[in-house]
């Protein structure tokens, strides 16, 4: 297989994980279908940045929800037993603790992907995946507030462009 039919079958993966994200129950294989196109285009432009930087927001994003869930679960079973126990503690201090660590770890999770789809676009070409990093970015800043989510979309629509055009 030649390096540019490798581009167009990892382009027509990324296109179809990209779509698939938007749809639920389904959206799992989406991502890993976008994720096993990043591999790909990162071997083929030969910029191990691209899948490093993926990767990175895959990880920190599983071990940030999965940490979140935790801690949210653990207090809420730790703040009525410390009532009972006659312990005055904030609650509401515990939650806006744990929201302050999520939007952290947020961040750090779309500083990665802004990261990865700013090295596809410099690798490709395409001024797309630059455009879908900028949104991913802004998307995971403005995620504390509703906006963040309508942007993440606005990035990946950029992101299934810039995969059409390797298709073709």
């Amino acid at each position: 297989m030649s390096n540019q039919s490798d581009i167009k079958s990892a382009g027509t993966l990324g296109f179809v994980g990209s779509i698939l994200m938007f749809i639920p129950y389904v959206s799992i294989v989406g991502y890993i279908l976008v994720l096993i196109a990043l591999n790909r285009l990162s071997k083929a432009y030969g910029n191990e940045a691209i899948w490093r930087n993926a990767l990175y927001a895959l990880i920190t994003a599983i071990v940030g929800s999965v940490l979140f869930t935790f801690a949210l679960f653990a207090i809420l079973g730790a703040t009525s037993s410390l009532y009972y126990m006659g312990l005055n503690i904030s609650v509401i201090g515990l939650f806006i603790a744990i929201f302050i660590v999520g939007y952290i770890i947020i961040l750090i999770s779309g500083l990665f992907m802004r990261n990865t789809y700013n090295e596809l676009g410099r690798s490709s070409g395409v001024e797309d995946f630059n455009k879908a990093a900028r949104w991913y970015w802004l998307g995971a800043i403005l995620s504390i507030i509703i906006v963040g989510s309508i942007l993440y979309i606005v990035a990946n629509v950029y992101a299934i462009l810039g995969y059409n055009k390797l298709r073709g």
